[in-house]
């Protein structure tokens, strides 16, 4: 007796299996008839790719990003199995459309298939809850803030907003319980409601068939197998062709920098929810429900109504009225989806912000590389003096100064630009011109400095005036630009500093005038000196007391209590090297 034979004799699998493959379609086989199997077969991807990462992630706030990171980067083969789930899932919800759409068209809703088209409906806000629970399941800053939004939509749901709220989020804030919540609802809740769908919907083909498209033969009708199963199959292979090649291009599927609460970050949620994103935009504030809960209410009554307003068949002309709010709802939310990736492209801030994001992605990767610390990722990001300095420099001087892109629009600072800051061309655009917007000229310290190469306002003192000559220019920004790389600079530029600046400025704490406000010259600009200035402007060690004065209303403030040393010595570092367009420091090897 064969294998097949026994197992036939023990559990019968050949008469159904052959039920199946003889299954009639009325009209032939087509590619209208292709969709379910593929979404079928698809789904399968998506059970043993998930299966595969469930192995390898650790669903916590503390472990989640690090954990998708070694899938991604580091386990044998672990990007392509997260490409093929990640993309799988996208290419399901476009499946599952198409199929609904088919159904729509071919009016294959009609009695005695109702329940079909409401399953097929079913799945595919199944599949939408699939999307809304995993895309948060990385824990980096596009799950994170995608799902604050997400979950704070559906807390201003009437009735059971909050407590949907909770539930999804399991309490005050995003965290921990989050993870795990919206982890169990994908990998256990949604997959067997899914399942059942499936049995129903299989349920429901073998008792009702396929159902021909208008205008089919009825005389025509053609087995399952092997026509429209190979369509079936072809589609499927198309499909994961496409997989493979989004994933192999993607190394995987993207993954942002660790989630951090307390970051400045331009959300923007997947493609397939952007047309509600964009519909918002039409309904602000207490009209916001009309968008969130309104009009997504309405067009899912609509298609759950469907088969008893089209109820009469025809040909697709004559059943248009039924049908032309689906084309609308279609056009409407691929021109919605359109239009917010249009607005974005051209939105320059929005663009600075997502190059921000890549920067910031590609030095946790970088840090990833040496090592997560058992408090997780997003405490690897704060402990990165680059990360942190910059974090700090965003949240305590950039209200004020800009320094490259970062601050204030340029005709709104309140503080030098600190681009070129300790630079030769920074001292000399000073000297010559101190008094500029992009200097002190919007600050409390305006014309206070006199320029070295223009000639005063005052007509008596303007007689007076010398313009220094370029080559001592030249020499003090040269002796300035030492000062800040550590250096003692040359003896010549020190002599002109004694001879020209001291009238007003230090140099070693002596000048010729002792109530003058202008700084120390000796190591100005110097990592220690720019610690300085942070701890307390007005220490002597940067600017003097002078600095601190009630007459000048806006000057910096100190920042030696609400900054810990530690964070005032990489704030400073970081000022330093970003000021003077040095790259990035490197991550330090772990031993």
């Amino acid at each position: 007796m064969s294998l097949g034979d026994w197992l036939d004799e023990r559990i019968g699998y050949r008469e159904p299996l052959r039920r199946l493959l003889d299954e009639p379609v009325p009209g032939g086989a087509r590619l209208a008839h292709v969709w379910g199997g593929a979404i079928a077969l698809l789904l399968l991807v998506e059970a043993v790719t998930g299966v595969l990462l469930m192995s390898a992630y650790a669903p916590s706030a503390t472990t989640a990003w690090s954990s998708v990171a070694h899938i991604n980067y580091t386990m044998s083969a672990g990007w392509l199995v997260r490409g093929l789930h990640y993309f799988g899932a996208q290419a399901l919800i476009v499946l599952v459309a198409i199929h609904v759409g088919r159904m729509a068209i071919h009016g294959a809703y009609r009695k005695p298939r109702e329940v079909s088209w409401f399953l097929a409906l079913g799945l595919l806000g199944v599949l939408l809850g699939f999307a809304f629970t995993g895309n948060p399941l990385p824990w980096d800053q596009d799950g994170y803030w995608g799902a604050r939004v997400e979950t704070g939509i559906a807390g201003t749901i009437p009735v059971v907003g909050s407590f949907v709220q909770q539930l999804l989020v399991g309490g005050p804030a995003l965290g921990h319980m989050t993870v795990t919540r919206l982890y169990s609802a994908h990998v256990f809740v949604l997959p067997a409601i899914t399942a059942l769908l499936l049995a129903a919907s299989f349920a429901q083909l073998r008792r009702h068939g396929f159902a021909p498209p208008p205008g089919a033969d009825p005389a025509r009708a053609d087995r399952f197998y092997p026509k429209q199963l190979g369509m079936i199959l072809l589609v499927a292979a198309v499909t994961l062709v496409v997989l493979f090649d989004l994933a192999a291009v993607e190394h995987g599927a993207p993954l942002e920098s660790p989630a951090d609460p307390i970051s400045d970050y331009s959300a923007r949620p997947a493609w397939y929810f952007r047309a509600l994103f964009e519909l918002r935009k039409f309904f602000p504030g207490s009209l916001e429900l009309i968008a969130t809960v309104g009009v997504p209410g309405v067009c899912a009554l609509y298609l759950a109504l469907l088969p008893f307003l089209d109820k009469k068949p025809g040909p697709l002309r004559a059943r248009l009225p039924a049908l032309a709010p689906l084309f609308v709802i279609g056009l409407a939310a691929a021109g919605l989806t359109a239009k917010s990736f249009i607005v974005d492209a051209r939105d320059e801030d929005f663009q600075r912000a997502q190059a921000a994001a890549s920067e910031r992605t590609e030095r946790a990767l970088a840090l990833f590389k040496q090592g997560v610390p058992p408090e997780g990722a997003l405490a690897m990001l704060r402990n990165d003096p680059e990360t942190r300095g910059e974090d700090l420099y965003k949240k305590e001087c950039a209200s004020c100064h800009r320094l490259g892109d970062l601050g204030p629009p340029k005709d709104k600072q309140t503080a030098p630009d600190l681009t070129g800051f300790g630079t030769k061309a920074w001292a000399l655009e000073v000297m010559k011109d101190p008094d500029a917007d992009h200097l002190f000229g919007k600050t409390p310290f305006k014309e206070m400095m006199p320029s070295m190469v223009k000639p005063p306002a005052d007509p008596e003192a303007a007689e007076m005036f010398t313009a220094m000559k370029e080559a001592d220019l030249d020499a003090i920004a040269t002796f300035l630009e030492a000062q800040a790389r550590g250096e003692q600079g040359s003896a010549a530029g020190e002599k002109l500093v004694r001879q020209r600046c001291t009238s007003c400025h230090r140099l070693d704490g002596k000048t010729d005038d002792d109530e003058s406000a202008a700084p120390e010259l000796r190591g100005w600009a110097s990592v220690a000196w720019i610690e300085a200035q942070i701890t307390n402007p007005g220490s002597g060690k940067a600017y003097p007391p002078a600095a601190m004065s009630k007459d000048l209303e806006g000057h910096m403030p100190a920042f030696e209590e609400k900054l810990s040393a530690n964070d005032r010595k990489i704030l400073a570092a970081w000022v330093y090297r970003r000021g003077r367009g040095e790259p990035a420091k490197a991550p330090e090897k772990k031993p």
